[in-house]
């Protein structure tokens, strides 16, 4: 596995274990099977090791589970367009090793054979909870409308000055907000605001705005359909600038003249020779000298 592809791995897993509605679920999940104690544990187990047993059987297998579903979104992102369905492949691979580190927890603290026909039968039981880990890290990493649904009132009217009685006259006679870029709704609360430029990082795409940065999971192109109502073009196949962002445009010379475009956050972004004439049409007004 490469560099690249493990930090990118690593990082869809982070955004997931962040979460805190994973966590909540993680610990009602693992409080209901001590309390009930399924297969047999409520009898055989104390409360305490019982706790214990699942809390470790839990741990292992959502781990397992959620690490091949971040890898497979990862490694087959450039073969296969699904993302669903890069995830439940890799879902249906976890419940190999889920299967096999069921069979090793049970033979340490229930004492049960350790053999070839209850490894089996246990990744026949980890196939339907690995799918469901699945489901549950696809839902909490495509955010989108989900999560611009848990936003409320002032949260929803715009961090970036698009709808903030600061910064226009109120229109009572129509009380809907000025509509703003979807793509902001996958943000943090804190890390709102005027969309200044996107730029790609591995599978992720970084969103700058003018109140910080933060990398998502998904391509360039979609990012840039979520930025609308908001105006920009694309100045590069890894880099997508706001009309409000362009600082200036600065021109090399030389046998081999080329642009680049310096931005209100201090950022230098080159211009390709594809995109060029689009900049020039677009910005052309901002171009300064040529530089040696």
């Amino acid at each position: 596995m490469s560099d690249t592809m493990l930090q990118s791995t690593l990082r869809e897993l982070r955004t997931l274990l962040i979460n805190p509605r994973l966590w909540a679920v993680f610990a009602v999940v693992v409080g209901l099977f001590m309390l009930t104690g399924p297969f047999g544990t409520y009898e055989r187990l104390t409360l305490p090791t019982r706790l214990g047993y699942w809390l470790i059987l839990h741990a292992a297998t959502w781990m397992t589970a959620l690490f091949f579903v971040a890898l497979f979104d990862v490694a087959l992102a450039p073969l296969m367009a699904n993302r669903l369905g890069r995830m439940l492949l890799g879902a249906v691979i976890a419940s190999v090793p889920i299967g096999l580190a069921i069979t090793l927890i049970n033979t340490a603290i229930r004492e049960t054979p350790f053999d070839a026909s209850r490894i089996g039968d246990n990744i026949l039981i980890a196939a339907p909870i690995a799918l469901a880990f699945c489901l549950l890290t696809w839902l909490s990493l495509s955010g989108g409308p989900a999560l611009g649904k848990e936003i409320h009132g002032e949260d929803r009217m715009a961090d970036d000055g698009s709808a903030s009685g600061t910064h226009g006259t109120e229109t009572p006679t129509d009380p809907r907000p000025a509509p703003r870029a979807a793509l902001i709704d996958r943000l943090p609360v804190e890390r709102r605001g005027a969309i200044l430029r996107l730029e790609v990082q591995d599978h992720y795409v970084k969103v700058v705005t003018s109140q910080a940065s933060e990398l998502l999971l998904m391509r360039l192109g979609d990012a840039i359909a979520e930025t609308a109502p908001g105006s920009g073009i694309r100045v590069h196949r890894s880099h997508w600038v706001a009309d409000e962002a362009v600082d200036r445009i600065v021109r090399h010379g030389g046998s081999n003249p080329r642009l680049e475009v310096r931005t209100t956050d201090g950022a230098t972004i080159p211009v390709s020779r594809s995109f060029t004439p689009d900049v020039r049409s677009r910005w052309g007004d901002r171009m300064s000298k040529p530089l040696p």
